[in-house]
């Protein structure tokens, strides 16, 4: 049917031109934005996931950026504390080479100023975009400061529920710091609650000894004895303070010579024979003592003999004495004469009490936040630690400054401390002599008790009770032993912090590279979401091309149908 009021291959062509002029239009505009969602009507749930990514990308550049600055702050503070650890490596050697006999010390002084000259010189160049890690800013030691950082962005996170976080590296200054301004306690400075080495007290590990009384004698030649004749003296064994001892009445004559060595003719001829015929009379007559002792001789000497107590005689004491010596050997003898018996020992140790000693160094307080700890047994008491804190220094010298300025001090505070122990510290000059209370235990020698005073340490650890800049070897302020050790202390502080510097280093340029990487992943993450496959839409824009075409044609031929029906009224 042909109707001139509706031409149906119009219509149809024209709608088909239509939805073809819209499909052409939309593969155009992806074809020219290189983008298959560019517009919220596009996709709606695609445009607002990569819109927000891209947000992210731009945070997380800002991220890169920052880490840049934060690796830039950190190099500078690792570059000044590494050359801080090679200025007090120098500084160590020359504290080193001032202990050598006869170097002028003077001399060594000017260097040592101007090595710290450098060291502060380069804690105050360690800056970057105005911050310094290496310099703080307190009136309190550090030690006492509350938290102080600062910190290097890290990343920009976004997290399941849609919350975003910017992360950061947190850098103590506290342990980085080298000087700080006003209340110290820096690397390169003394800790206020430091103790420092305790006046001495610190590295302290007594452990006392002592043996059986024995004293040595000179043999000065051989006798020959003959019936009558005799040598007698008198023995004292185990004689002491707490004491009296043992004595024996003893004689040496040819029956006694000839019963020891199997012999019939008198003779001693060496000291070894001596020895023998000493022990035989010892034995004989129940003498709770020794003539093979070797403490400070031995058994086949030729020029010496010795006798030591075997602590078997009841009392306290552990010693040995010879006294009221009488010869009356006929023949070519001097008067007198006992073959050393007669003459003082040549060595002699008696009534030994285990002891030790440590020398004071120099002078310390000990602050309301410090304490010092050490342990100490004597004789068959437990090992138990005692401590030294202020109230301990103060009720010890009846002070209330924790001060402590001489060995005397230092002994009292350490009694005060160990109440209970038993434990004796008895100064004398600059040194203080441990050892066990002798009212509690009178034994000498083997059975003496024995004292142990160790494991000294402190709270806080061990520091420097000196800044750097103090040093001074001219002076006797403390010795080069607590200098060199202190400047240790600070060389191994300093090689920690940068330690930590390079471990922060590290961890930046691990996390700018993981940043680029991240960008980069999500950059093509959103390219899946919303970017139009060129392949296809260059494809897709022909085809609409070829149907707009068509389409245009068939509208032209619908069209065309007017034309045939106005020749059939002609």
């Amino acid at each position: 049917m042909t109707s001139i009021l509706t031409n149906l291959g119009a219509i149809a062509a024209l709608q088909t031109l239509r939805s073809v002029a819209d499909n052409l239009t939309e593969a155009q505009q992806q074809a020219s934005s290189g983008l298959r969602v560019s517009a919220a009507s596009d996709n709606a749930a695609y445009w607002s996931i990569s819109t927000t990514m891209r947000s992210d990308n731009l945070a997380i550049s800002a991220v890169s950026d920052a880490l840049g600055l934060g690796a830039a702050k950190i190099d500078t503070a690792y570059a000044g504390t590494e050359a801080i650890v090679d200025v007090l490596a120098e500084f160590k050697a020359k504290l080193v080479a001032a202990k050598e006999q006869g170097v002028d010390r003077a001399k060594i002084q000017e260097e040592l100023t101007q090595l710290n000259a450098q060291a502060e010189s380069i804690v105050e160049s360690a800056s970057f975009s105005g911050q310094n890690l290496l310099k703080t800013k307190s009136n309190l030691p550090l030690l006492d400061e509350g938290p102080m950082t600062t910190s290097v962005v890290s990343s920009f996170v976004r997290d399941a529920n849609n919350g975003v976080q910017v992360k950061s590296m947190a850098i103590d200054l506290k342990q980085s710091s080298m000087l700080n301004e006003v209340g110290g306690g820096g690397i390169l400075q003394k800790q206020i609650h430091s103790v420092g080495d305790i006046g001495g007290f610190r590295g302290t590990g007594i452990n006392s000894i002592a043996h059986q009384g024995h004293e040595s004698y000179n043999f000065t030649g051989g006798v020959t004895m003959a019936p009558g004749d005799s040598i007698t003296f008198t023995l004292t064994v185990d004689a002491g303070i707490y004491s009296a001892g043992n004595t024996y009445n003893l004689t040496i004559d040819k029956a006694a010579i000839d019963a020891a060595l199997g012999t019939a003719d008198g003779k001693i001829n060496t000291a070894p024979q001596l020895r023998t015929v000493l022990q035989s009379i010892f034995v004989a007559n129940s003498v709770p003592a020794t003539a093979m002792e070797q403490m400070f001789t031995t058994v086949g000497s030729t020029t010496q003999f010795e006798i030591g107590s075997l602590e078997t005689a009841g009392h306290f004491g552990s010693s040995i004495d010879i006294s009221n010596v009488v010869s009356t050997l006929s023949g070519p003898y001097p008067a007198g004469f006992a073959m050393g018996l007669e003459n003082a020992p040549a060595d002699k140790h008696d009534n030994m009490y285990p002891k030790a000693s440590m020398t004071f160094t120099s002078p310390f307080t000990v602050s309301v936040l410090a304490e010092a700890y050490f342990e100490v047994q004597v004789g068959p008491g437990a090992m138990t630690t005692y401590t030294i804190n202020r109230g301990v220094v103060d009720a010890a010298l009846g002070t209330s400054d924790g001060y402590i300025g001489s060995a005397a001090d230092l002994a009292a505070v350490i009694s005060q401390a160990s109440i209970g122990s038993n434990l004796m510290a008895v100064a004398n000059g600059n040194a203080i002599t441990f050892s066990a209370d002798q009212t509690v235990y009178p034994e000498a020698g083997n059975r003496a008790a024995r004292v142990y005073v160790g494991n000294v340490q402190s709270n806080p650890p061990y520091a420097p009770d000196f800044d750097l800049a103090e040093v001074d070897i001219t002076q006797n302020l403390r010795t080069l032993d607590q200098y060199i050790k202190g400047v240790d202390h600070m060389e191994k502080m300093a090689i920690s912090s940068a330690s930590r510097l390079g471990a922060l280093q590290t961890r930046i340029e691990m996390q700018a590279d993981f940043a680029e990487k991240l960008a980069d992943s999500i950059d093509s993450g959103i390219g899946r979401l919303v970017d139009a496959d060129m392949n296809e839409v260059s494809t897709r824009l022909k085809a609409l091309q070829t149907q707009q075409q068509i389409a245009v044609q068939s509208l032209s031929i619908a069209n065309s149908n007017s034309e045939t029906l106005m020749q059939l009224f002609r």
